[in-house]
C-alpha cells in the first residue's frame, strides 16, 4: 500500500446522542477520508455537519453519547484517554472554526498562541527557536510576522481565519477540518482565505474535511462529496459526478 492511498479517517456506524435528548444527531454514519483527499461535508443548517468535526476531535459536551468508531491514522479516538487527545489534537487532525474569536484568548498575542501550541508539543525547544518557527508560519499565512505582537482584536476576520489556518497547521497533521471557515467572510476575502488553505494542505500534504452548505464552494476546493441529512450521509463520491 503506498502511502498516497494512507486512510487518514476512518468513520463507522457513528451514533451520537446530545444529553437531555432521545434524538440521534448522527445515525450509523460512515465516512473515509484518504491522505490528500479533499471532501465537502454538506449539508443544511442542523443536520449534525459540525457534530461530526466535534466527535472527531472529541469535544462533544459532557453527557454526550456516542458510539461506533472515529479511526484517526488507525487510531479509534473514542477508546482514547484525556491525555492522549489532547496529543492527537493539533498534531494528527486540526479544527479551523467557523469563529476564530472563539478559539483566540484575547489577553493573547498572536505570536504568543503559536509559540504555546509549539512548546505544549516540543517542551525543549528555545524560545528563540519557538519564536522564528511562530515568524515563519505567519508568512506562510500571509501575515506580516511584523504583526506578531498583536492582539486578535488588531485584527480583521480575514486575517484572524489566517492565524486559526496557522494554529491548525503548525504541528503538521494529516488533517484539517475547516467548519464553515468562511461564513462571517465576504466573497473575496473568503476566496482567498480557501485558496490558501487549499494550497497549503498541497504543500503539507495535508487532507481537508470541508465542512460546508455552499454547494459551489464545495465543489470550488474539493474532489469528493459526502451529503449529509438528518445525521445520515444520503450520498456520496465523486464532486463532478454528483453535482
Amino acid at each position: 500500500m503506498n502511502n498516497s492511498s494512507k486512510e487518514v479517517l476512518k468513520i463507522n456506524k457513528l451514533n451520537a446522542i446530545y444529553p437531555n435528548t432521545s434524538t440521534y444527531v448522527l445515525r450509523e454514519l460512515n465516512l473515509n477520508m484518504n491522505r490528500g483527499d479533499r471532501l465537502a461535508l454538506v449539508g443544511s443548517s442542523g443536520c449534525g455537519k459540525s457534530t461530526v468535526a466535534k466527535a472527531v476531535m472529541q469535544l462533544l459536551p459532557n453527557g454526550c453519547v456516542c458510539d461506533g468508531e472515529i479511526v484517526l491514522n488507525g487510531k479509534n479516538v473514542l477508546e482514547l484517554d484525556k491525555v492522549s487527545l489532547q496529543t492527537i489534537r493539533g498534531k494528527e487532525v486540526g479544527l479551523i472554526f467557523q469563529d476564530p474569536m472563539s478559539r483566540l484568548n484575547p489577553l493573547m498575542t498572536i505570536g504568543d498562541h503559536l509559540v504555546d501550541t509549539f512548546r505544549a508539543h516540543n517542551k525543549s525547544a528555545s524560545i528563540n527557536y519557538l519564536v522564528k518557527q511562530a515568524k515563519s508560519l505567519l508568512e506562510k499565512v500571509g501575515i506580516d510576522p511584523l504583526r506578531f505582537n498583536a492582539f486578535p482584536h488588531e485584527f480583521s476576520g480575514g486575517m484572524r481565519q489566517r492565524v486559526a489556518i496557522a494554529l491548525a497547521i503548525s504541528l503538521r497533521p494529516q488533517l484539517i477540518i475547516a467548519d464553515e471557515p468562511t461564513t462571517s467572510l465576504d466573497t473575496i476575502i473568503s476566496h482567498q482565505i480557501m485558496s490558501e488553505l487549499s494550497s497549503l494542505c498541497d504543500e503539507l500534504g495535508i487532507a481537508l474535511l470541508l465542512i460546508t452548505h455552499d454547494l459551489s464552494m464545495a465543489y470550488k476546493w474539493c474532489n469528493k462529496i459526502a451529503i449529509l441529512d438528518c445525521g445520515q450521509i444520503i450520498e456520496s463520491g465523486n464532486i463532478k459526478e454528483i453535482v
